[in-house]
């Protein structure tokens, strides 16, 4: 996917990756990251490096990578992060639909992760025999799905950047079934490989699109 993202986009969301995987696991300090502190951090990262050519975090493309690479490093990261983006000022459907995008591919590197380690531990990667097949296909799936919904992303950024609303309106209600779709693949192999209560842990209301919830 670093292919169609600019190297300005990709040095700022390398920063921002940089910052979520020093932030302390609200499990152990308390329920909640300080969501408006994070989005202050990530523009001061601009001001820190003027002469560096980072995009500025209020652009889309910054805000997609911002919340993969926060949900990456844990679904409530991305979760909080978003909410406080919709809470600070409404988005029209493209915008919430890329944003939206982002998140899931993120949760879904997350998911494949800590699924992954628990599919070998279990020995599901050393038979063929179709319970194991099922584990192993479904974690194939989120590797397509989280890649499928970064492009998708990607090209509704792209869009309006040229200034191309109508077509992005309608490509982003195309891709809210992708979405939907993505989200039920993160739950079910949150579920069946990783147990409930990582699930409600990790994944409670995470997965879902926020879009979704609203109706």
């Amino acid at each position: 996917m670093d292919e169609f993202w600019t190297a300005a986009e990709i040095a700022f969301r390398s920063r921002a990756a940089d910052l979520f995987r020093n932030l302390p696991d609200p499990l152990a300090t308390g329920p909640d990251w300080p969501a408006e502190e994070i989005w202050r951090a990530l523009d001061g990262l601009v001001r820190e490096e003027p002469e560096s050519n980072l995009v500025s975090p209020a652009s889309l493309s910054s805000r997609v990578s911002v919340l993969d690479e926060a949900s990456h490093r844990d679904p409530r990261l991305g979760r909080q992060l978003l909410d406080w983006l919709e809470r600070s000022g409404p988005l029209d459907p493209p915008r919430r639909a890329a944003c939206e995008l982002g998140r899931l591919a993120g949760t879904a590197a997350h998911v494949l992760a800590a699924g992954t380690v628990a599919a070998r531990e279990k020995g599901f990667f050393s038979s063929i025999l179709m319970d194991f097949r099922v584990a192993q296909e479904s974690l194939a799936g989120l590797v397509a799905g989280a890649e499928l919904a970064r492009l998708g992303a990607c090209r509704l950024c792209r869009l309006l950047d040229k200034g191309e609303t109508t077509t992005a309106g309608r490509e982003a209600a195309g891709l809210e079934a992708r979405a939907l779709a993505l989200a039920a693949d993160i739950n079910s192999v949150g579920g069946s490989l990783l147990g409930s209560s990582w699930t409600q842990a990790r994944l409670a209301a995470a997965a879902a699109p926020s879009s979704n919830e609203r109706t």
